[in-house]
């Protein structure tokens, strides 16, 4: 019990650093948020950029075949 009655917790943002772990929920969340980000930047794409492309473009071509020929 090192809770002492009648004090109030302390501001979320009072002493705010970003190396240190979070201990409120938003400061976790804000924490996940960050590393997500630093992940994306460093990690390159899953599949390149083409083969997105080239898949974008064959479901429109079966599309249109489908409608052209139903």
């Amino acid at each position: 019990m090192d809770d002492i009655p009648g004090q109030l917790p302390p501001k979320l943002n009072a002493d705010f650093n970003p190396d240190r772990p979070a201990k409120s929920r938003q400061g976790r969340r804000l924490q996940r948020i960050r590393e997500e980000i630093e992940r994306n930047r460093t990690e390159g794409p899953k599949y390149p950029t083409w083969l997105l492309a080239l898949v974008l473009v064959l479901i429109i071509a079966f599309f249109a075949l489908i409608v052209i020929y139903a």
